[in-house]
């Protein structure tokens, strides 16, 4: 059985390696920016900013470091707290 090989050439696969380490760095950049605003604002404050940005909820999880459902939870209470 033969292995298929991708059909991507040197540069495009340099490319690539470069765009995954540019997002890496994005990545920590925004973590880290949030660990600041989280000195500042409560979890649910920070959701809710975060949702407000456009992030979707899988997203906001993955840079909290919880769960989608708590996200989901969290702005459905934020919301439910406004509509007051």
């Amino acid at each position: 059985m033969s292995k298929k090989r991708n059909n991507i050439s040197a540069p495009e696969e340099t490319e690539l390696t470069a765009l995954s380490r540019i997002s890496h760095s994005l990545d920590l950049l925004v973590k880290l920016s949030i660990e600041a605003v989280r000195g500042t604002r409560s979890q649910a404050q920070t959701i809710v900013m975060l949702d407000s940005m456009g992030c979707g909820q899988t997203e906001i999880a993955r840079l909290l470091g919880t769960t989608a459902n708590t996200v989901n939870v969290t702005l459905y209470n934020e919301k439910k707290k406004t509509k007051k």
